[in-house]
């Protein structure tokens, strides 16, 4: 066994006990502080922050470091388009990034590492975009046609509120493709104004303006000639007791007929003949429909409904010439549709319709056919028939003297208007109580693809006193919707407006107003969800018969539940209506009149008013 040596036991002792401490002092010392982080940049540029579409926007970024360190800049968070070039930001504002806030952000680096960020935001004014195509649904398809706007006006414009309460009136320019521009418009709403009978309160940037028709678009020649149509018909079921009625409808747009009439009791046949003169170019009519229209006594219904029919197509008629109608009618695949309407409920309407006793004056209903387009409804113009839509149940409305029942439907297509004549033979008797009309069985021989639409309205009136005058004026208001075929008894889908207000005050009290600054104010209908609303105004004034009565002097168009209606003056007297508007597509800021159904109107008219 090996021993250690003293001299080799203390210098191992020694390592031992250097290793572990021993408790004894050290000579260690502790690790130097870390240099203090390099000082951040300071930015000494304001970004500006105005800018207007389709123009350059450029910033000159500067800043300093206290240590007097090569800074170097960054884009980190711009708008799509923005660019740095060493310390200048450039950019473009596209359509799509103006009349909203663009975030921008730049870093600054100096060459020792630190950093520091500027952000800022930036909305272009912008140009704002109206289309107004009408498109013409044909057998062959969609036809385009857009609009011609009216020279040496100040309309359309965009009318920006000012701090002050006024306007600020922005004009724009038609352009190559029928659209029209309006640059340099600030972010926010204003009032679009179409025409001084429509605008349109709104953030939008496009607006589409246009609307849908069902027919041809009319044609027209250079000069007038005598066109005549014949029509020879056969396949007519004979009636016992007469009151059917023929009826020829073009793809035009219009309710032109070249063939109509009553259909002779226990006749087999339909003939008649028809001399137009005109300037329409009947050689763009391309298909007929035909149809016998069976009156019909069922239960409660009395009316139209339609039979044996015949889908004419290439059809080739001459200006100039008679031209020879020949048709064979076929039976119809038969339809049946239980009908009944809760009278009841739309009565009730009436009583909000006006200040006063407004009472229901007008009922009508249809069932149609509308052909070629089949996702959208397209409205007829006020006052017309229906145009090319297709009639397939039409109630027997009484006939102005002299004159047949037809099978078409009128007081639908009309709204909200001051009445210079009666409404005799625009409708029916307004069904004020719950109607059940039974099954109804009608032919229906159009493709599966062309919406069924079920049209109903109630017109009322409302009889205002004249203000310092011992004359009263009366105001139509309508009730109308148009839906699918209806499953279960039929009822409004969309009330009046609620506790409307004018400054204030009462909607329906006369007041005098010592200012022109109106503003009316409402709560939202308690059935249905508008779209929109729509407040007209109507001025007393002279008609051009050389009367006195009510125009339409302007139409204000919100998704709000107030609006402050511009451009009254004093010394005038006013009535206000506002319709609340329900629709499956229709968007009151940015396509007010591309309608779907369920589409639905109900209006009220105010008392009248005198400014001073």
């Amino acid at each position: 066994m090996k021993v250690l040596s003293w001299k080799a036991f203390l210098a191992l002792a020694f390592f031992i006990c250097t290793l572990s401490g021993c408790g004894g002092v050290t000579n260690s010392t502790p690790p130097p502080p870390p240099p203090p982080p390099p000082p951040k940049p300071t930015f000494t540029s304001t970004p500006p922050t105005s800018a207007a579409e389709g123009v350059a926007y450029s910033y000159q970024v500067t800043a300093t470091s206290p240590d007097s360190s090569a800074i170097t800049f960054t884009l980190t968070t711009a708008p799509s388009g923005a660019t740095l070039s060493r310390s200048t930001v450039a950019w473009t504002p596209t359509h799509a990034e103006s009349r909203t806030a663009n975030s921008f952000t730049v870093t600054a680096t100096t060459a020792a590492g630190a950093s520091a960020t500027q952000s800022w935001t930036v909305t272009p004014n912008g140009t704002v975009t109206i289309t107004a195509v009408a498109t013409y649904w044909t057998p062959s398809g969609s036809v385009n046609i857009p609009p011609q706007w009216p020279a040496n006006v100040n309309y359309p414009a965009a009318l920006i509120p000012q701090p002050d309460g006024s306007l600020l009136r922005l004009q724009g320019a038609a352009n190559a493709d029928g659209s029209f521009s309006i640059p340099n418009v600030p972010a926010g709403n204003y009032w679009l104004e179409i025409n001084p009978n429509a605008n349109y309160w709104t953030t939008a940037s496009d607006f589409d303006d246009g609307y849908d028709v069902i027919g041809r678009p009319l044609a027209t020649t250079a000069t007038e000639n005598t066109t005549t149509f014949t029509s020879s018909i056969s396949g007519i079921n004979p009636s016992t007791t007469g009151g059917d009625f023929f009826l020829a409808l073009t793809d035009f747009d219009d309710s032109f007929s070249p063939a109509f009439g009553q259909i002779p009791a226990n006749s087999t046949t339909f003939t008649s003949s028809l001399p137009v003169t005109s300037n329409v170019n009947w050689t763009q009519v391309t298909t007929l429909y035909l149809g016998q229209y069976v009156f019909t006594t069922s239960g409660n219904f009395t009316g139209y409904l339609l039979g044996p029919s015949q889908t004419v197509s290439n059809v080739a008629f001459v200006n100039g010439a008679t031209n020879p109608i020949n048709g064979t009618l076929s039976s119809s695949p038969t339809v049946s549709l239980p009908l009944s309407i809760t009278g009841s409920a739309w009565a009730a309407l009436a009583a909000s319709a006006g200040p006063g006793t407004p009472s229901p004056t007008v009922s009508d209903y249809s069932v149609f056919a509308q052909p070629y387009a089949t996702d959208r409804l397209a409205l007829p113009s006020s006052g017309s028939l229906l145009g090319p839509d297709l009639i397939l149940i039409a109630p027997a409305v009484p006939p102005a003297a002299g004159s047949t029942p037809v099978p078409a439907s009128y007081a639908c297509s009309f709204s909200v208007a001051s009445l210079t004549s009666p409404l005799s033979g625009l409708g029916l008797a307004p069904i004020t109580t719950d109607v059940n009309y039974g099954t109804l069985s009608y032919g229906d021989p159009y493709p599966s693809s062309w919406p069924r639409i079920f049209e109903y309205c109630q017109i009322s009136t409302v009889t205002l006193p004249r203000p310092n005058s011992t004359v009263t004026d009366t105001f139509m208001v309508t009730n109308k919707q148009a839906t699918a075929l209806p499953t279960s008894a039929v009822a409004p889908l969309l009330g009046p407006v609620q506790s409307a207000t004018l400054n204030g005050g009462s909607f329906f009290q006369t007041a005098t107003l010592s200012t022109t600054a109106v503003t009316i104010s409402w709560s939202s209908p308690s059935t249905g969800q508008p779209y929109g609303y729509f407040v007209q105004v109507y001025q007393l004034g002279t008609l051009p018969s050389g009367g006195t009565g009510y125009t339409l002097a302007g139409m204000y168009g919100t998704a709000q539940t107030s609006v402050a209606l511009p451009f009254l003056s004093a010394g005038n007297t006013y009535v206000f209506a506002i319709l609340a508007a329900s629709d499956a597509n229709a968007n009151i800021e940015t396509k007010p009149l591309r309608h779907q159904i369920p589409s639905a109107e109900s209006a009220v008219v105010s008392a009248p008013f005198v400014t001073q």
